[in-house]
């Protein structure tokens, strides 16, 4: 199995969890190599007859859960804390599990958070689907409250879940060298996401959390990673909600599979792009660029392939984590692609870049063939932008399609690039897109290339 995988100094490049268990607190059932969403159960009203009228019992506000004097809950929640900024409101726990000798599966977690009167002012219900023996995890949820409303309190409850003694697998993910950058839109927390197992994970939830120098919580939040492939690492960052006079000293990010997540075996799939060519440059204005030359070696429509693009500092420090898509490979099709260009945080000195492709599934589209052309880049006065000329084959307007540009020098090496969203190409008609670009290099000794792309949620005709 060999993976479309790539890295190398910057400018060079080039990635769940578990696999299944359970009872509940006490029973045991078979695990399950695929997570499989959890049954619901539903709460039914209580109700009453009132001389034969049926009567639905209003239920009190904020519940009190009966307590067990006798048997302790093996998760026991070592860290709660709230944040309220106006009206967004973040709630934080550290969840342990006890046990040494069970995994915990699909446990049932309630937030709450409380007014001064003991009123519920909000509540969300959380599931854990695995708590590896004496494994810590993180959960950080967020509330948009209501105007005026202001927590006085919040509660953790560790409802239910099941136990899992046969003890099959271990945790596969884990992040490594966690920090933090500031970013254009706020504070992202950073790491390395390592997968140990011989699966993809998709659809991993990211629970991150900021500690000061004195150990408390400052904030953190909640992101998503779409895969995290087999025998692999890759960076991942995460927008956190942190006041601006918070200083941080300590960052956590727990991964976790949830409801949504898959595990893909991997095979040959792997094998059906091939890279021919990739790299990446970083400008002197906190920028990286760059790309790589693609080819569908099969013969059917690529759908949803996924590129991972992680920079790092010289301390092997994320700097910048970036996912995407391309949403469409046409069958043997020859593609350049590049992610655009990037906004470095200030403080990074990018070192390397490193750059994972996921070939997407066999698919279907709405149309049959690719009809759109893309003609030779001619770069601008300036040099900051190209032209790319897209060319509609189609007797029916397509509402919109990204261009790709990709940038060689004498000797072939991808030297800069990027990217750039087209509006309506009107039927049997043609449209130039400016792509902003940066590279590396005399510009008249550059080769240009475009490809053009179409998004899977695009508009066909009038």
């Amino acid at each position: 199995m060999r993976k479309q995988v790539h890295s190398g100094l910057i400018v060079m490049t080039l990635l769940a969890l578990l696999l299944s268990a359970c009872s509940a607190w006490g029973k045991t059932t078979d695990p399950t190599a695929t997570p499989v969403p959890p049954t619901a159960t539903l709460i039914q009203p209580t109700v009453v007859f009132v001389d034969g009228t049926p009567q639905v019992v209003v239920e009190p506000i904020n519940p009190t859960p009966t307590p067990d004097l006798v048997n302790p809950n093996p998760v026991r929640i070592t860290e709660l804390e709230y944040v309220q900024t106006g009206s967004q409101l973040q709630i934080i726990a550290k969840l342990f599990n006890t046990l040494t000798d069970a995994i915990l599966r699909d446990v049932q977690v309630e937030v709450l958070a409380l007014d001064a009167s003991g009123n519920r002012i909000a509540h969300e219900v959380r599931t854990v689907r695995y708590l590896f023996p004496r494994e810590t995890t993180g959960l950080v949820q967020d509330f948009e409250l209501l105007p005026g409303l202001q927590a006085d309190s919040v509660e953790v409850r560790v409802k239910e879940g099941l136990k899992d003694r046969q003890l099959r697998y271990s945790q596969p993910l884990l992040v490594k060298i966690t920090s933090w950058v500031e970013a254009e839109e706020g504070i992202r927390l950073t790491g390395w996401i390592n997968n140990s197992d011989p699966y993809t994970y998709s659809k991993v939830e990211l629970n991150a959390i900021a500690y000061s120098a004195s150990g408390k919580i400052i904030g953190g939040g909640r992101g998503m990673i779409d895969f995290v492939p087999e025998k692999d690492r890759t960076g991942i960052s995460v927008l956190a909600n942190i006041e601006a006079d918070q200083e941080i000293a300590l960052v956590e990010i727990y991964p976790w599979i949830t409801a949504q997540s898959a595990s893909l075996e991997g095979g040959t799939w792997w094998e059906n792009i091939e890279v021919r060519q990739w790299n990446f440059i970083a400008d002197d204005y906190q920028h990286v660029s760059g790309g790589a030359l693609l080819k569908n070696l099969t013969d059917r429509l690529l759908t949803e392939t996924y590129y991972l693009l992680t920079v790092t500092d010289a301390a092997d420090k994320v700097c910048l984590a970036e996912q995407g898509y391309i949403d469409l490979i046409w069958p043997k099709q020859e593609l350049v692609f590049s992610p655009g260009i990037l906004d470095l945080p200030v403080d990074c000195v990018a070192r390397q870049v490193d750059m994972i492709i996921v070939p997407g599934e066999f698919g279907q589209f709405q149309l049959g063939y690719d009809p759109l052309e893309a003609g030779t880049p001619v770069v601008n006065e300036g040099g900051e932008t190209a032209s790319v000329n897209i060319i509609n084959n189609l007797n029916a307007d397509i509402s919109r399609a990204v261009v790709y540009l990709v940038i060689t020098d004498a000797s072939g090496k991808i030297v800069g690039g990027g990217s750039a969203q087209s509006g309506n190409i009107r039927a049997n008609s043609s449209l130039t897109v400016q792509v902003p670009i940066i590279y590396l290099g005399i510009l008249e000794e550059l080769k240009f290339e475009a490809s053009v792309s179409i998004p899977k949620d695009v508009t066909i005709g009038p």
